[in-house]
Parts: structure tokens; C-alpha cells; sequence
């Protein structure tokens, strides 16, 4: 692996070949087919039709960052006057890039796959980085032309491509979230920003004495009746903006995934409409990516510099939670761990004098 030396170190962390290299590999797809037992140059051209110098070259080149161990057969194992073939086996760090790994990251970095649309539009804002360090503000309009929500609404194959992602992370996060907390005491959860409503439905599904709110505006909310239908009886629809005055009275308020996009001051009244319409003693549950979570750091970091471009938001520690409730009236009362990589639930309760 390149981590031999500190030269080396900076000359593949700091070259563009690096990442454009990974995402080749993972585009053409070649962890699944050295796994599969094509393990020369040779073969790997021939299944992915690409020119056998050039794919050798790459493949050399994510060999140094550790995605395969490249081999050599012993010396005689060739015919004599032929140079022994290079062979190539899969790493555990090049395990990741099987299509069937549970990180679904091969997919993430697949240039042809047309699902990744939205992460291709955030690439520009991404290569703006330096621009919002100077500033501290997001830079996605200086990209495209609009700041990032109205530029979803100006291109719906990206809304589509970004409420589908919301949806995959969603349908990974309900089944662990429907465990971790205790839903049985709860009789009236408001969904915050809940998007289409597919977590809200799977949470009213698995829990049949439990009624909900969906907060979204109007546009979204238009969408969510079909995914609700099944659940409609117990379900109210309401168009509004999680920075007005919401649906008060509930006994539990979810936000996931929400906070992130927003800076500290925003987060904070949106905690703070949260404390004035729940019950007294009611909880608030943020589900986020933490930067302190000890799991996947990597990712939180990523996501962290994500929110700076796209949105002028950014991840926070658990600390950074309790500061923002203890702002509005709420306490962190406590928190659990998702195994989804870096995702915990924090619950807050709202001091009963207000």
C-alpha cells in the first residue's frame, strides 16, 4: 500500500489520478471480476474491453493504494523467454468495491450508473472547496447557477436521483430505529422535513397503536399521500416550514437527517419550534451522523465538507447537539448508537417549566 513513506503518502493523496483512478476501477467493475477468477491483465481486458497496457497501468496504480496485491508468478513458472504474467488478488480494502458489499460504494463511484446523478452534480461544488474555506459559505450557486434546493426543483431527474438516496438511507435507517427506541410509549410522532413520508409509513407499520404527522412543504407533501395511503387512517398531512410554528401537542418530534443542512443558528430554531410545540416531558429525537461517533470518521468528515459547499451547514459532535437543545429548553436525555456507520439517535425531553 502507498502508506510506505511520507513522500509517497502526499503524491497519492494529493493526485487527481487517484480518485479518478478508484472510480475506473470501480466502473469497470474489476473487484467483482479478480473475485470472479480473472486475474491477469489479460483477462480483464478482455472482460471489460479495454486496451490490456492501459488497464494494466491503472491496475499497477490502485495496486500501490491498496485496492489489489500484485504478484508475479514464481521464476520458472513462465515459458522460457516469457515474462511471467502479473496476477492480481483482491485486498480486504479492495473487498469494498464488490458490487455486493453492504457500503454500496461501488455503486457511488460508478460513472455509468445513472443512479449517481446527484453525486455527479455535487462534483463542481466540491472543486469549490478552497473558495468556501475563504468564506465560510456555501458554494453550490457559484456551480450551477442556484443555490441547491432550487436547483432540484429547476431539474427533476436530480430531485429524483437525491430523494431516492434519502429513501435508500431511510429504508436502511427505520428497521434499526423502530427497535432502538421505545415506540410503545410514544402515542403521536410529528416527522419533521420527513420528505416523501417512507419512513414515517414504515414506522406507523410497524407500530399499529402509534399515529404520525408529516411536516414537508407543499410540494413534497403532494408526493407523500400515495406513500402514506396505506397508512392514512392514522396519518395527517400538513404543508408547512419546520421554521414556523408546527403541529403542536404531539408527544414525540422526529427529525433525521434534517440538522446537517443547516448552519448552527438555523439547526437551532428548528430545535427550537420542536421544544414549543411538544408536550411537557415530550421527547425530540434527532437521528445524525456524528463526527464523534468513534465509527466510520471518514465519512463523517466527508459528509462534514458536504454541507459546507452544498448547503453552509455541517455534521456535528454529540456535544454540539446538547449545546444547540440546552439553547431552546431541551435536554439530552440520552443516546443510541445505529449500526448504520456513524448514525445515532439522540434523544432530547423538553423541560416541563417553560
Amino acid at each position: 500500500m502507498f502508506r510506505q513513506d511520507p513522500l509517497n503518502t502526499i503524491l497519492a493523496l494529493g493526485s487527481g489520478f487517484t480518485p479518478t483512478a478508484v472510480r475506473v476501477t470501480a466502473t469497470l467493475r474489476l473487484p467483482d471480476l479478480v473475485d470472479q477468477g480473472h486475474r491477469t491483465v489479460a483477462a480483464l481486458a478482455a472482460e471489460t474491453g479495454s486496451d490490456e497496457q492501459s488497464l494494466g497501468r491503472v491496475l499497477h496504480y490502485v495496486s500501490l493504494l491498496g485496492l489489489f496485491e500484485e504478484t508475479t508468478p514464481a521464476d520458472g513458472a513462465a515459458d522460457a523467454g516469457e515474462q511471467a504474467e502479473k496476477q492480481y488478488e483482491l485486498t480486504d480494502v479492495g473487498r469494498v468495491l464488490l458490487s455486493e458489499h453492504p457500503s454500496n460504494l461501488r455503486r457511488w463511484l460508478d460513472y455509468d450508473d445513472p443512479s449517481r446523478a446527484m453525486e455527479a452534480r455535487f462534483e463542481p461544488a466540491m472543486g469549490r472547496l478552497r473558495d468556501a474555506v475563504r468564506t465560510g459559505l456555501p458554494v453550490y450557486e457559484q456551480a450551477h447557477g442556484r443555490p441547491f434546493w432550487e436547483d432540484l426543483e429547476a431539474h427533476p431527474d436530480i430531485e429524483k436521483s437525491f430523494n431516492t438516496g434519502i429513501a435508500r438511507i431511510a429504508n436502511r435507517l427505520v428497521p434499526e430505529l423502530a427497535r432502538i427506541h421505545d415506540w410503545a410509549s410514544a402515542g403521536h410522532v410529528v416527522d419533521v422535513g420527513g420528505g416523501n413520508g417512507s419512513l414515517l409509513l414504515k414506522l406507523l407499520t410497524e407500530h399499529p397503536g402509534l399515529r404520525g404527522t408529516l411536516l414537508e412543504l407543499d410540494s413534497v407533501i403532494r408526493e407523500a399521500k400515495d406513500t402514506v395511503a396505506p397508512v392514512a387512517d392514522r396519518c395527517e398531512l400538513v404543508a408547512g416550514s419546520f421554521f414556523d410554528p408546527m403541529p403542536a401537542g404531539a408527544d414525540t418530534y422526529l427529525i433525521a437527517n434534517t440538522l446537517h443542512n443547516w448552519s448552527d443558528r438555523d439547526a437551532a430554531r428548528i430545535l427550537g419550534r420542536c421544544a414549543e410545540a411538544v408536550v411537557p416531558g415530550g421527547k425530540v429525537l434527532v437521528v445524525e451522523r456524528l463526527l464523534d461517533s468513534g465509527k466510520d470518521p471518514v465519512m463523517a468528515s466527508y459528509a462534514d465538507l458536504l454541507m459546507l459547499v452544498l448547503l453552509g451547514g455541517r455534521e456535528r459532535s454529540m456535544a454540539d447537539l446538547r449545546g444547540l437543545g440546552a439553547g431552546v429548553g431541551l435536554t439530552l436525555t440520552g443516546s443510541k448508537r445505529f449500526e448504520l456507520p456513524g448514525h445515532w439517535l439522540v434523544e432530547f425531553t423538553r423541560e416541563e417549566a417553560r
